[in-house]
């Protein structure tokens, strides 16, 4: 369900590509050198944005490393790591443990048992750390299933509560900024479970998999995205960024667009 919060580096100057990779890396290197080589795999760009929307609400500012990653040993990485990074890490890998705990429990997946397993002890101190994000992660996630099993078609729901699972998410940091950046948070999260939905209905109905758009036709389903996408950017507008605006709104106003862009021409109907 992650996988299209990413920036288009197109439109980014060089600059901010070195930038925003070194957050990627940063957050990798959180990932694997303090929590374990294993965790690298539960990586996305997705909690890449919400590192830098939360260092650049609060303005906190990145340490500055380098070093040869382990994957592409060949050249040495920048590393940009914060408080953030290190929670965003935490929080990639309690979103794919539940997730790996939610396919096993709805399709008996031994894969994604065996994978749950590899995390289980690392979830288990990030709920010791984030007892209110955890919770909400694995609630969303068992809501979600049931609206799946019982086949309910009103996109709405499935998307509010992908929307709180991620508001739930963004909602950490400076207090003062928690409840807008849960309210920026809850708008992406609908956003994410919508363009999903959308770039899946083709192969869903083939599969005669759920998906709550299966009434509407490809076409149909794209001002709904419009319409979200510009709540998320109302709500992006009441938070305080103190950096990095010009990457956020690349990844606002076009990065989400792009792999949906180059998806949506194969699921038309």
């Amino acid at each position: 369900m992650f996988g299209f919060v990413v920036a288009n580096p197109e439109k980014l100057t060089e600059a901010q590509r070195i930038r925003y990779k070194a957050v990627y890396c940063g957050l990798c290197e959180d990932l694997g050198k303090d929590r374990g080589f294993k965790c690298r795999m539960t990586l996305t760009y997705d909690l890449v944005f919400l590192a830098i929307v939360l260092s650049a609400v609060s303005g906190e500012y990145y340490t500055e490393t380098s070093g040869r990653c382990p994957v592409y040993p060949s050249k040495k990485r920048k590393y940009l790591r914060n408080k953030y990074t290190s929670y965003a890490a935490d929080m990639n890998i309690a979103l794919a443990y539940y997730k790996y705990l939610d396919d096993w429990q709805d399709d008996k997946s031994v894969d994604a048992f065996a994978k749950s397993l590899l995390f289980k002890k690392e979830v288990e101190r990030i709920s010791k750390c984030y007892p209110k994000q955890c919770e909400g992660i694995k609630k969303c996630l068992a809501e979600l299933a049931q609206v799946e099993k019982n086949g309910i078609l009103v996109p709405d729901i499935p998307s509010d509560i992908f929307g709180r699972l991620l508001g739930s998410i963004f909602a950490h940091g400076d207090f003062t900024e928690q409840q807008k950046l849960y309210d920026f948070g809850f708008a992406l999260g609908k956003f994410i479970y919508v363009i999903d939905a959308a770039v899946d209905l083709k192969s869903d109905i083939r599969k005669k998999k759920y998906n709550p758009f299966v009434c509407y036709s490809f076409n149909d389903i794209e001002p709904v995205l419009r319409m979200i996408m510009a709540d998320c950017v109302e709500k992006y507008n009441a938070l305080s960024i103190k950096q990095d605006k010009e990457i956020i709104e690349n990844i606002l106003f076009s990065g989400v667009w792009t792999g949906y862009d180059s998806r949506k021409k194969g699921n038309k109907k």
